[in-house]
């Protein structure tokens, strides 16, 4: 086993060139090419402008500027 899980929830793949969907529209989109997860933040944020990610027992705030940039903090 290599250890490596897909994400669940709401997230999704990018769909491209290089993707196979299977089964229908609404199913989800599994990436044949190697590289990192792609997230699409809309789906993270779920309508908020500041959500909270924990790494190691720590907190970082990730939020949305007036501008429409990501910042992410300690």
């Amino acid at each position: 086993m290599s250890g490596k899980t897909e994400p669940s929830g709401p997230f999704q793949k990018n769909s491209g060139p290089d993707t196979d969907k299977a089964g229908t529209e609404g199913e989800r989109t599994v990436a044949k090419r190697s590289g990192p997860t792609r997230y699409l933040v809309s789906e993270l944020m779920r309508g908020e402008r500041e959500v909270i990610l924990e790494h190691r027992g720590q907190d970082y705030r990730l939020r949305i500027t007036e501008a429409g940039k990501l910042i992410l903090s300690k």
